[in-house]
């Protein structure tokens, strides 16, 4: 278990991160190509940001046609948005996975432990 200040380190406003795969569209893959690989990953920033969130990372995956990256977003709520207005602008097909960090899933572990799950009938 770790010790009490060790739990609490985090500071500011709650912010949920996810991981992403932006599988691009034969249309996406044209678009990147009128620009530059930094400046459509500084548009994706500012796009993020549209919506509250902060892009954290941004790779490119040539082999398969795919973006993948990390973003922070203040709620699901923001997430949702910027998913649904990507997919449907028709350029990428994006999934969102949320993930934690090892102090919030040792959070989630210790709360486990007392847990119990629903008994089967």
């Amino acid at each position: 278990m770790l010790p009490g200040n060790a739990i609490g380190q985090q500071t500011g406003p709650a912010s949920h991160k996810y991981f992403f795969s932006a599988a691009f569209t034969v249309d996406g893959i044209k678009n990147l190509q009128k620009q530059s690989a930094t400046g459509f990953k500084a548009g994706v920033a500012k796009f993020f940001g549209s919506v509250g969130g902060r892009l954290e990372s941004w790779y490119f995956d040539y082999a398969e046609n795919t973006a993948y990256g990390s973003v922070d977003y203040p709620d699901e709520i923001a997430a949702a948005t910027a998913q649904a207005a990507v997919n449907a602008a028709g350029f990428a097909r994006v999934i969102y996975k949320p993930v934690l960090s090892a102090e919030d899933a040792d959070k989630a572990l210790v709360k486990s432990v007392a847990t119990r799950p629903p008994q089967q009938q």
